[in-house]
C-alpha cells in the first residue's frame, strides 16, 4: 500500500529503502518453553535469579557473544499467560545472523527446527554437550519463527526516505508509525508510534497542543546512575570496582 502512495508523490517517501533487502533485514526467532526443572539451573546460574519468583528474571538481553549466530535470549516475568503451568518457563531466543552455521549446531539458524535452535541455545548457557540433545528433546517445546523484516527501519535512509507524519499540503490524512518521520525521537520504541499518532492528530485538527518531549535521560548523569542500580539488584553504585576518578564523580552525582 505504501508503494502505491509513494508512487503519486515524492513526498510520500520511499519504502524501497526499507523493504527490498532480505538479507540485511532478517531475525530468526524462537519460543522455547521449559517442560520440566532441568533446564532451569543453567538459566539461574547466569542471570543469577529464579524465574519462578514472578519477578524480573533476566533484567534484559542475555547475549553469547562467541556465537556464530550472534544468539541472544530473555525471560520476562513468569508466567507470561494465565494458562501458562505454573512451573514452566518462557524464554524467547533469536539470533541476528541466520545465514551461517551455528557452534553446535552445524547449520544456518534459519534452516534449524526448533529443536535444533533449542541445542544451539542449550550449548551457549552451559549445558554439557552429552545432555544437550535429551533435554531439546524431552524438557523443551521450541517453537520458531523466521521475521524477514524485524530490522527494516533501521536500514540507512536519507531525508524523504521517510514521509513527514502530516506531508506538506495534507488536510486530511497522516502517516503513523515507525516508517514516519518525527524530530528528536528513536525508532523501535512504542513511544515512536504514539507520538507520531498524537503529531497527527493535533496538526490535522489544529489543537494548540504539543506532542511530550522525548526524555533526554542519557544526558541525565543521575539517571544514569539509577540505572546501573537496578541492573545490580539494588546495590549501590558506590560499591562497584571503580578507579579514582571515577569514583570521585559518582561521589559528587550521589550527593547533587
Amino acid at each position: 500500500m505504501w508503494r502505491k502512495i509513494a508512487a503519486q508523490c515524492p513526498v510520500f517517501g520511499h519504502p524501497d529503502k526499507f523493504c527490498t533487502s532480505l538479507e540485511e533485514t532478517n531475525w530468526m526467532s524462537a519460543t522455547v518453553e521449559t517442560l520440566d526443572q532441568r533446564i532451569i539451573p543453567y538459566i539461574k546460574n547466569i542471570c543469577k535469579r529464579d524465574p519462578f519468583t514472578g519477578r524480573v528474571v533476566t533484567g534484559g538481553i542475555v547475549t553469547a557473544k562467541d556465537s556464530a549466530w550472534l544468539l541472544s535470549w530473555t525471560i520476562n516475568r513468569q508466567p507470561q499467560f494465565r494458562e501458562q503451568p505454573k512451573d514452566h518457563c518462557l524464554v524467547w531466543v533469536y539470533g541476528l545472523f541466520s545465514d551461517v552455521p551455528g557452534n553446535y549446531v552445524k547449520k544456518p539458524m534459519r534452516e534449524c527446527t526448533g529443536k535444533e535452535i533449542c541445542m544451539e541455545w542449550l550449548y551457549h548457557i552451559g549445558v554439557p554437550e552429552e545432555e544437550i540433545e535429551e533435554l531439546a528433546s524431552a524438557s523443551a517445546n521450541t517453537i520458531p519463527c523466521m521475521m524477514p523484516y524485524i530490522t527494516a527501519f533501521f536500514m540507512p535512509r536519507a531525508a524523504g526516505d521517510r514521509p513527514d507524519v502530516v506531508p506538506k499540503g495534507a488536510v486530511n490524512f497522516a502517516f503513523l508509525g515507525q516508517f514516519a518521520e518525527t524530530p528528536r525521537d528513536t525508532i523501535f520504541t512504542t513511544e515512536y508510534s504514539m507520538r507520531t499518532g498524537m503529531e497527527a492528530v493535533y496538526t490535522l485538527l489544529n489543537i494548540d497542543r504539543g506532542v511530550p518531549e522525548v526524555w533526554g535521560s542519557v544526558f541525565d548523569v543521575r539517571s544514569l546512575l539509577d540505572a546501573s542500580v537496578k541492573l545490580r539488584d539494588g546495590k549501590k553504585a558506590t560499591d562497584i570496582e571503580l578507579g579514582f576518578i571515577e569514583r570521585i564523580v559518582i561521589k559528587k552525582c550521589w550527593s547533587t
